[in-house]
């Protein structure tokens, strides 16, 4: 269990730096080509490298995270972790098409409405809004724990509810999605670390 939760530790705080990462690649891309224009390469295939990066530390978080549920929470962490695998597949697949593929045949739009983005939306606000949602319930008992339970819970809630961004065709309300896997999930991962780290917090199963 002490490797166990040694690796959900690593894979929090991972998350957190990637989200950090992200964020400041953004920013700069953002400061070169300004609000009205889309980021370009090299600055946009870094992006993409990152989000491909951040999908897998989601698994292993995920997978940890099934590991030390409870007998009774075990069918939750199933649930988060299957929710998880399928949105890593999913936007790893549209981000290794446009990195390979998409650049050599001149299709890597992911811009609404487009098919390759319409996958990565589905990947990020739904499954990963289902993984989270199903992952919140394993945290029980400390307040840190509750911390976690909560943060997770909101994080996929706010995901899910993205969805009505592309649905209707607004994509205004994308950014409800965008709050939750770029601000929600890495404040929620934080509260993870902090239960992994501590002594006795996942000793056992939660």
């Amino acid at each position: 269990m002490e490797n166990t939760r040694r690796l959900g530790f690593l894979a929090s705080l991972g998350l957190v730096i990637v989200g950090v990462v992200y964020a400041s690649v953004v920013v700069f891309g953002i400061s070169q080509v300004g609000f009205d224009k889309p980021i370009t390469d090299p600055i946009l295939a870094l992006m993409e490298a990152i989000t491909m990066v951040s999908a897998l530390f989601i698994v292993i978080l995920l997978a940890v995270i099934c590991c030390i549920a409870s007998p009774e929470q075990k069918i939750f962490g199933v649930l988060a972790l299957t929710f998880g695998a399928i949105m890593a597949g999913l936007t790893t697949t549209v981000h290794f098409v446009t990195l390979t593929a998409g650049r050599q045949t001149n299709f890597t739009t992911l811009e609404w409405p487009s098919t390759l983005y319409a996958v990565e939306l589905l990947a990020w606000n739904v499954f990963l809004g289902l993984a989270l949602v199903f992952a919140a319930p394993i945290f029980t008992g400390s307040k840190l724990q509750t911390r976690a339970r909560y943060s997770l819970f909101i994080a996929g809630s706010l995901c899910l509810l993205g969805t009505i961004g592309p649905v209707m065709g607004n994509m205004a309300l994308q950014r409800i999605g965008i709050v939750g896997y770029g601000i929600a999930l890495p404040i929620s991962c934080i509260f993870l670390a902090q239960v992994f780290y501590r002594d006795g917090e996942t000793e056992s199963p939660i």
